[in-house]
């Protein structure tokens, strides 16, 4: 008897976790959202994989899920995918972030601009001393996230940048930019503010050389006068596709403000107002 009650728990275990929905998307809200389905009780029947925006995306576009949470909009190309299939993807804006440019606080550098920003990646400028202003000296130890980050592709977009150099580092989460920026002396990387740790700090920047640099905070995110300001979405499908089940009371819950707003600020991000 007690044989058949252990297989019993066993295979009802197996069923539970076959059913249980994963949802892949952006890794800068994986913090957000992993807060988000545990406070709406949802854990057993949702996991958070992350992934990145660029994998979010497609998952949404191809039917396979039908949330998912973004750190840039969709790509054009993914919206005409998921128009073949019958979907179309209906963005919210759940919150504001701003891109950050973390350095060591060790780093006496005060601020850069786009330019100088480009030839870091691109690898032109590749020690702390042919940084304008910077006071140090040194190579540079440039730390980007991968292809599928939407940070990545919002980096590139606003800064101009079309190639990264060799010389940059690939990383595959936020944690990995905030770990190597706040123990590494030479280091330097960009990720949204959940990357600010004990350790490390973000610069101040100017889109242009010799423009004022603008330091991310609410209110300059808010404005948009902090040049790498964005917005974050949880896009849904609708059409030949839309949540049910539990997709649908996650849903529901992320998009009430009173209840996601905390576990926004909670993880260092800006509520809409």
């Amino acid at each position: 008897m007690k044989t058949l009650i252990s297989l019993a728990v066993f295979f009802l275990a197996i069923n539970v976790n076959a059913q249980k929905v994963n949802i892949s998307g952006s890794d800068t809200l994986g913090g957000v959202m992993t807060d988000a389905i545990i406070a709406a009780g949802l854990n057993q029947k949702i996991s958070y994989i992350g992934g990145g925006s660029g994998v979010g995306e497609k998952a949404l576009a191809n039917g396979e899920i039908t949330v998912t949470a973004m750190s840039r909009e969709f790509k054009p190309e993914v919206l005409d995918q998921a128009k073949v299939n019958g979907i179309i993807p209906v963005a919210t804006v759940i919150a504001l972030d701003g891109i950050s440019i973390l350095v060591n606080t060790a780093n006496p550098t005060a601020s850069m601009d786009f330019q100088t920003l480009v030839k870091i990646y691109t690898c032109e400028i590749t020690s702390w001393n042919q940084v304008p202003g910077s006071n140090k000296n040194g190579p540079i130890k440039a730390y980007r996230r991968d292809d599928k980050s939407g940070t990545t592709d919002t980096f590139k977009h606003l800064t101009g940048l079309k190639a990264f150099g060799a010389c940059v580092t690939v990383l595959a989460e936020t944690a990995d930019i905030a770990d190597r920026t706040s123990t590494e002396s030479e280091a330097v990387g960009y990720a949204g503010l959940s990357g600010q740790k004990q350790g490390n700090r973000a610069l101040a920047i100017a889109a242009k050389a010799g423009s004022t640099p603008i330091e991310p905070n609410t209110q300059t995110i808010r404005s948009q006068a902090y040049p790498l300001s964005r917005k974050l979405y949880i896009y849904e499908a609708s059409g030949s596709k839309s949540p049910a089940g539990a997709e649908q009371e996650l849903l529901d819950y992320v998009l009430d403000r009173s209840f996601l707003d905390p576990i926004v600020q909670d993880h260092d991000f800006i509520t809409i107002d």
